[in-house]
């Protein structure tokens, strides 16, 4: 068996948190948080982004991604951290369950949006308490029309322009902290493992890479 490795860390940067994040998008969520990474330079934490290994983006196999970068490095036990970020839509209540239950075994913390990311995208243009139920009720049932979902849709028609394969991380991480606010608001059910209404707790990974949000 292959003995583990030290994670290189920065110079000047050797008690950082690392936070390695495990994404089911294969292409918006790594731009995003990779945008992140590079727009807000935090000298508490050292952000890595996992490839995509698996062709399939089953939940269950991106965390297959975080049981392979714990097994060839050594972690700080509670100061490192391992995320999955998923959402709620295709998966139903029993396999998020599923995928919960070993998120919690393994100590890997859990960040789903209900019912995609693009909602947490949502959060730094606009507020839920701005849209009718009957408009809340469409963005969270999310159906497709042609090649964009509801939620893809309401954030063209807010920007302007929207392309999941290159999000504007101008804009993004200029308004993260709004939408931290947005969606810590949204969150009414905080105790629950993940959303059951329109919301996402990627706000919680998000304030621990943004300075000034975590302590």
């Amino acid at each position: 068996m292959p003995t583990k490795r030290d994670f290189k860390r920065k110079s000047g940067f050797r008690d950082s948190r690392l936070i390695i994040i495990a994404a089911e998008g294969e292409q918006t969520e790594r731009l995003y948080f990779e945008g992140l990474k590079s727009c807000y330079q935090n000298p508490r934490v050292h952000i890595e982004i996992l490839e995509h290994i698996y062709p399939s983006s089953d939940p269950a196999k991106v965390i297959r991604s975080l049981d392979r970068f714990c097994s060839n490095y050594n972690l700080r036990k509670g100061h490192d951290q391992l995320w999955l970020v998923i959402d709620v839509d295709r998966w139903g209540n029993q396999k998020l369950s599923e995928v919960s239950t070993q998120c919690d075994q393994k100590n890997y913390q859990l960040s789903v949006s209900n019912p995609s990311f693009e909602i947490w995208l949502l959060f730094h243009v606009k507020a839920l308490e701005d849209y009718s139920p009957e408009m809340l009720a469409e963005l969270l049932e999310n159906k497709k029309d042609g090649n964009r979902t509801r939620l893809e849709q309401e954030l063209l028609n807010l920007l302007g322009s929207y392309n999941k394969t290159n999000p504007d991380m101008e804009y993004f991480a200029g308004h993260v902290n709004l939408a931290i606010q947005n969606a810590r608001i949204a969150d009414i059910e905080p105790e629950t493992r993940w959303p059951n209404h329109l919301g996402s707790r990627v706000y919680l990974l998000a304030m621990e890479i943004v300075p000034g949000n975590n302590g």
